[in-house]
């Protein structure tokens, strides 16, 4: 392939992002740019059959339930040989979203949107070329000089260690609010002291996920944010469930 047929996915909900950027991408570097502005359109346009070279995706989408780790998940899964570079207002208030992204996926790159257009083209030219591009100077404090591997993918397998655990996890996702101890038993079917203790069992794991001794509102930010690397292990315990009790 040659570089002219290099194929970006533009994730975005700003009009500067999906008009000027990708028309500069457009016409400084040859490339072509889909665009999207809501996480949850990713899904529809990769079952069109498109494919795509690098990934620009922002990381807070206020006006969706999903965010741009939703994105970046979906994408190792569907299109693993796609770089993932992070695009961001780079505000305090996404960076443990930016930082639970660099662990779990691996990033070719972060960037803030008030860089240059120069350095945002230097970014995608040098991803383009070698597999990955420095991270925006401002960012980098955001991140830890080594990535995890219990916060990998896989690594949250630890966090869902069997149904009661996906069940809490689950209804601290689908809940609104910071749910008291009755709701969530109400949600789950669980008693209350059940939940407490499996709270207790998740402690030391959740160290690890910079959560010390976390409240239960801490928890179900955690989860909301990092709802797409719980999912898959909420379905799996959940799902092994309902088969033993078939």
């Amino acid at each position: 392939m040659s570089d002219t047929d290099t194929c970006v996915l533009l994730v975005d909900d700003t009009t500067t992002a999906n008009v000027l950027v990708a028309g500069v991408i457009e016409r400084e570097l040859g490339w072509i740019v889909v665009g999207c502005d809501r996480p949850e359109e990713v899904m529809a346009v990769l079952d069109s059959g498109a494919r795509f070279d690098i990934a620009l995706v922002d990381l807070s989408f206020p006006n969706s339930e999903l965010n741009g780790l939703d994105v970046l998940v979906l994408l190792a899964h569907r299109v693993p040989n796609c770089r993932r570079v992070v695009f961001t207002d780079g505000d305090l208030h996404v960076a443990d979203l930016l930082r639970d992204s660099w662990e779990a996926v691996e990033l070719a790159s972060a960037l803030r949107k008030t860089s240059s257009i120069a350095t945002l083209l230097d970014t995608l030219r040098a991803v383009r070329a070698t597999g990955s591009a420095p991270i925006d100077p401002v960012l980098l404090p955001w991140l830890p000089r080594e990535r995890s591997p219990w916060r990998s993918l896989d690594g949250y397998s630890r966090l869902v260690v069997h149904a009661g655990h996906a069940k809490l996890w689950r209804a601290l996702i689908e809940l609104d609010e910071e749910p008291s101890y009755q709701e969530l038993a109400a949600y789950t079917g669980l008693k209350p002291f059940t939940i407490r203790n499996y709270r207790t069992e998740l402690l030391e794991e959740l160290q690890l996920h910079h959560l010390d001794r976390p409240k239960m509102r801490q928890m179900q930010l955690f989860a909301k944010r990092c709802r797409a690397l719980l999912e898959p292990h909420i379905q799996t315990k959940l799902g092994s469930e309902a088969g033993v009790s078939q």
